[in-house]
């Protein structure tokens, strides 16, 4: 089998890959052990993770899967395809807090947990942004760790062999303080819309987790958190237009933007116009 693997992402929280494999036949590989907890997302072919000789899973992009550390498996590929995937490596001790937090389970080799699930369609979506954003020339840091740590929590509920458990993670936080950590990372963007912010730079900030995050943002504020960042950004540049009669380019590189098209492409999803559209208007 040919295997070949290219880091797209690294940071403090995680490292994502992008594996493509290749296979030589049908036949099963050699025995391998996962040296480390790993979140895997097929994106592309079809391949077979056998856990014993008769037992084996069939997985295609509709599915996920979680090797734990040290576990043993082969892996085969039906009709000689061969598959693409993104394998997702959280550092120990963020993933052992996740996995804690949203279940109750100490990692991903409990037996309370299935090894493989298949995504609902809402998660099958969010990791096709989290793709896309992989795939950018300059992806942000923060949507792509946000996303990650969402495909892997909706996934980890989904294959919980106990539904109990998978409530548990609602129930962890008090109203009151999961809203004071909110407001705390609404603080922080809003003073420094500008900064290239990580989660895991707001969840200290929040002193939280990364998880909680993630989670608690999303219900108390109705969007992620890297698009209230946008939002936050958009609106400085809205004031900025109003007040100045500054280059929209410059606005967008002020305001924390990459590049005027990405600022230009946000205004519009958000607002329904361009920024020029709006100054001709504002104009008039």
């Amino acid at each position: 089998m040919l295997l070949v693997l290219k880091t797209l992402f690294e940071s403090e929280l995680l490292s994502i890959r992008h594996a493509i494999a290749r296979p030589a036949s049908k036949l099963c590989s050699e025995l391998r052990h996962a040296s480390a907890d790993v979140f895997l997302l097929p994106i592309a072919g079809l391949f077979a993770k056998h856990d014993s000789p008769r037992q084996h899973f069939i997985a295609n992009p509709n599915h996920a899967l979680f090797f734990g550390c040290g576990q043993a498996y082969r892996l085969s590929f039906p009709g000689g395809i061969g598959d693409e995937s993104l394998l997702f490596e959280f550092s120990p001790e963020a993933l052992s807090k996740l996995v804690n937090e949203t279940l109750g389970l100490p990692d991903l080799r409990s037996a309370a947990l299935n090894r493989h699930c298949l995504l609902a369609p809402a998660t099958l979506l969010e990791r096709e942004l989290l793709w896309r954003h992989l795939t950018l020339a300059q992806g942000k840091p923060l949507a792509i760790e946000e996303l990650s740590v969402t495909v892997l929590t909706k996934a980890l509920q989904t294959a919980c062999k106990d539904s109990r458990l998978a409530e548990r993670a609602r129930q962890v936080l008090s109203v009151t303080r999961r809203r004071q950590q909110v407001e705390t990372v609404k603080e922080a963007i809003s003073l420094q819309p500008m900064q290239e912010w990580t989660l895991t730079e707001l969840a200290c900030l929040a002193e939280t987790s990364p998880y909680h995050l993630a989670r608690i943002f999303r219900s108390e504020v109705g969007l992620p958190v890297h698009r209230y960042l946008i939002r936050t950004r958009l609106g400085q540049a809205l004031e900025t237009m109003r007040t100045q009669d500054q280059d929209l380019t410059a606005i967008a590189l002020d305001c924390g933007f990459a590049h005027h098209s990405h600022f230009s492409a946000s205004f519009r999803s958000v607002f329904g116009l361009t920024p020029s559209r709006l100054r001709t208007r504002m104009r008039v």
